[in-house]
């Protein structure tokens, strides 16, 4: 009878108890629940919409095996991400050995496999490999779920008024189906461009031809700067770091996108060193405003990071963006 006392308090005190071996995966396809208390408690859910593990503030200390909710990311991505091998999700642990060699890792934050240093053996179970395509073939293309799936090409598919999108591999972006490209059900078909997007965009190497938005649940909004490719400047919204066109710094988003042709807002200011009677106006993209600078020259070419006006250089380098219609 104490024992059963001793239980029941504990339970109360730390929340129902639950095997992570026993839940269902159909848990991972499940709106989180946010909860009736008022807490702030970030835990992990798998978001469906993105094929990722993600954060969530949740109102309640505990949930209950029937939720999507993890402790963890790696508990998450276990149970909801388990066809893909859980040490594609690790940083590997670099040695103390001096002799280095060019390896292959997996960031499955961005869906790439990318080159990296390693001085130490390969045992098959970390997430270092010999060749892209051995990383590819372990770690991505599991990861690719429906993203990596073909359409079906007949002369004729059944039509409707409907318009369907699919994550093309070949030109690595998510493209309006031809007539001819039919769903088939394998899950690479997406009502909206913005949905294609969201389930696939983090596999696109070239984030700068995505659209802005944010991929999945942001636990905390900061200001983000997203590359507009119809306007060709960089545009500032409340995100997070998501694997899509999403960068910490206007700087970083300028000198990444937008350096074939150089953008005047990616540039060195051009000012001269001494002051003088010309009042002109440069864009510092560390800080993402116009700056005033006298000048001893008053000569502007045009196309250099110097302008005659605030306006100029507000207009030339400074926006926001504002959201379409499928947000």
């Amino acid at each position: 009878m104490l024992l059963k006392i001793v239980l029941i308090f504990a339970i109360a005190a730390n929340g129902p108890a639950y095997c992570i071996g026993k839940r269902q995966k159909v848990v991972c396809f499940l709106d989180p629940k946010e909860g009736e208390g008022r807490g702030y408690f970030k835990e992990w859910y798998y978001d469906k919409r993105a094929g990722r593990c993600s954060q969530f503030v949740f109102g309640n200390a505990d949930g209950s095996p029937d939720e999507n909710r993890f402790k963890s990311e790696s508990e998450c991505n276990a149970l909801c991400r388990s066809e893909v091998p859980g040490f594609c999700f690790e940083e590997p642990k670099h040695s103390t050995k001096t002799t280095n060699s060019k390896k292959w890792t997996y960031k499955s934050s961005s869906g790439q496999c990318v080159e990296t240093q390693w001085n130490d053996r390969i045992n098959g179970s970390i997430n270092i490999f010999d060749s892209r395509h051995d990383c590819e073939k372990t770690c991505k293309i599991p990861d690719l779920g429906p993203c990596g799936k073909s359409v079906t090409i007949k002369y004729y598919c059944h039509q409707t008024d409907e318009q369907w999108y699919f994550y093309d591999n070949k030109t690595d972006s998510c493209r309006l189906m031809e007539p001819y490209q039919c769903r088939n059900g394998g899950g690479n078909a997406f009502y909206l461009f913005y949905r294609c997007n969201q389930r696939c965009g983090r596999f696109i190497k070239d984030k700068c031809k995505m659209p802005i938005q944010n991929m999945t649940t942001c636990v905390t909004l900061e200001p983000r700067f997203g590359y507009n490719k119809d306007t060709e400047m960089c545009e500032e919204f409340l995100g997070c770091d998501d694997g899509g066109n999403s960068f910490p710094t206007a700087k970083q988003c300028w000198e990444t996108c937008a350096k074939n042709p150089q953008s005047r807002c990616a540039k060195s200011p051009d000012v001269s060193m001494w002051p003088g009677a010309f009042h002109r106006y440069y864009y510092d993209s560390n800080a993402n405003k116009c700056v005033y600078k006298s000048q001893l020259s008053g000569y502007l070419s045009g196309t250099s990071n110097l302008f005659y006006t605030l306006e100029e250089c507000t207009k030339t380098c400074i926006a926001y963006h504002e959201p379409g219609m499928e947000y």
